[in-house]
């Protein structure tokens, strides 16, 4: 993306200093996912759990995660260096992807009570793969994963586009980012391959980032007040299409005009009284997303099982995503980012990852499509009911994809 993020400024670097409203920003959307799946997501797939303390609906906060993760994308682009920009995310991204994912992985397993889980040793490659969204019958590890290979493509698609899209040519692709998948909806029942490459590229959730592109385009001065107006609202119409949660698109819609806001405007100065626990939540925010759904809804399960009361499991899943989100974070994030970015390392990363994308874009032709519920978090078509218990991952929730087609039901989406 050029002349929309151009070469790296001359002059002396210079670090501004870290602003409280994005972090602020992100501990709510991270608290958004938090006790979405906390009080609804884990109770509705676990019935034994009985009621939880309270409700909150809307599935808003993955969402808002990804807005702000192609904002900041962006903003590290404009200082140039497209594939160490590249070599950087993958490095922050993957080491506490995977260990996550094993770490899920070994409680659903050993942890969990028995028959809670039908995961087997496949669905544990193919997500430590970054790949399950383009096998229909590969499960997730944790139906949450389906933002780290979304993320993954961009990122990969941000750093390819350098230079390369600018100017009208930008916007276009703006457009096209939340216009596309919605012309597309109707042909999935049509096509079987295309089913896959639309899930496997969570078409369904473009809009995510050409919201994020948009603001950041505007916060400089380079997308007008109307255009930025009509790229959002046209972006939280196609969030409320593919999700069918017109609730959750209103919440969406509010923390967009809170990004907007905390780019644009100066930084939230009261708040820094605050300023030590937000940066702190912030910080951990990323293995917090990582550990806890899944595992906080084994934990759940294990202290109703020893008689404990609503409000009680909900502390137990908030403590133990919380917890192991910072010990990912301490021990994996932080020490493999410092460890990848070296010099000698980081290409050899780039390199990996790129290469098992290609091999996923050759597979994918050849693989017949005939799933239950699909993986990425996402829904494929199939007039045949599921044999999958409710406990199992892509069971527990409804997934992001919702596909309103033929004569198929409407299905609504409870992951962001």
């Amino acid at each position: 993306m050029s002349n929309a993020i151009p070469a790296q400024r001359t002059g002396t670097p210079h670090r501004p200093a870290r602003r409280i409203s994005w972090d602020l920003l992100r501990v709510v959307a991270i608290a958004c996912v938090l006790f979405h799946h906390a009080t609804e997501t884990s109770f509705a797939s676990h019935p034994e759990l009985g009621e939880p303390p309270f409700g909150f609906p809307l599935s808003m906060g993955a969402g808002a995660l990804m807005v702000i993760s192609a904002y900041f994308a962006c903003a590290t682009l404009d200082k140039g260096a497209p594939l160490r920009f590249l070599r950087s995310r993958l490095a922050r991204l993957l080491p506490a992807y995977v260990v996550a994912v094993l770490l899920t992985y070994a409680v659903q397993l050993w942890v969990a009570p028995a028959g809670s889980s039908q995961l087997d040793l496949r669905d544990l490659v193919y997500n430590l793969l970054l790949v399950p969204g383009w096998f229909p019958d590969v499960d997730l590890v944790d139906f949450a994963y389906w933002t780290v290979p979304l993320q993954v493509m961009a990122f990969t698609a941000g750093a390819l586009l350098y230079r390369r899209v600018s100017g009208t040519s930008l916007r276009v692709l703006l457009w096209a980012l939340i216009i596309g998948p919605l012309l597309l909806r109707p042909l999935l029942d049509q096509s079987a391959t295309l089913l896959t490459v639309y899930n496997g590229l969570v078409l369904h959730r473009a809009q995510l980032f050409a919201a994020g592109i948009a603001i950041w385009l505007w916060s400089k001065g380079r997308l007008g007040n109307g255009h930025l107006a009509a790229l959002l609202a046209a972006a939280l119409l196609a969030q409320a299409v593919h999700s069918s949660e017109p609730g959750s698109t209103v919440g969406l819609g509010v923390l967009l005009v809170a990004v907007c806001a905390a780019a644009a405007g100066p930084d939230w100065s009261p708040l820094r009284v605050l300023a030590r626990p937000i940066n702190w939540l912030a910080g951990i925010s990323y293995g917090v997303y990582l550990v806890h759904q899944q595992i906080g809804t084994t934990v759940m399960m294990r202290i109703a099982s020893l008689g404990g009361g609503p409000w009680t499991l909900l502390a137990g899943f908030l403590t133990s995503a919380v917890v192991l989100g910072w010990l990912l974070t301490a021990v994996v994030e932080r020490p493999a980012y410092r460890w990848l970015t070296a010099a000698s390392r980081g290409p050899v990363l780039v390199r990996l990852v790129l290469a098992v994308r290609l091999y996923t874009f050759r597979l994918v032709g050849g693989i017949p499509v005939q799933s239950q519920l699909g993986s990425l978090g996402t829904l494929p078509l199939s007039r045949e009911p599921s044999w999958r218990p409710v406990s199992q991952p892509i069971m527990s929730a409804a997934a992001p994809l919702t596909v309103e087609v033929s004569s198929l039901p409407p299905l609504s989406s409870q992951l962001r």
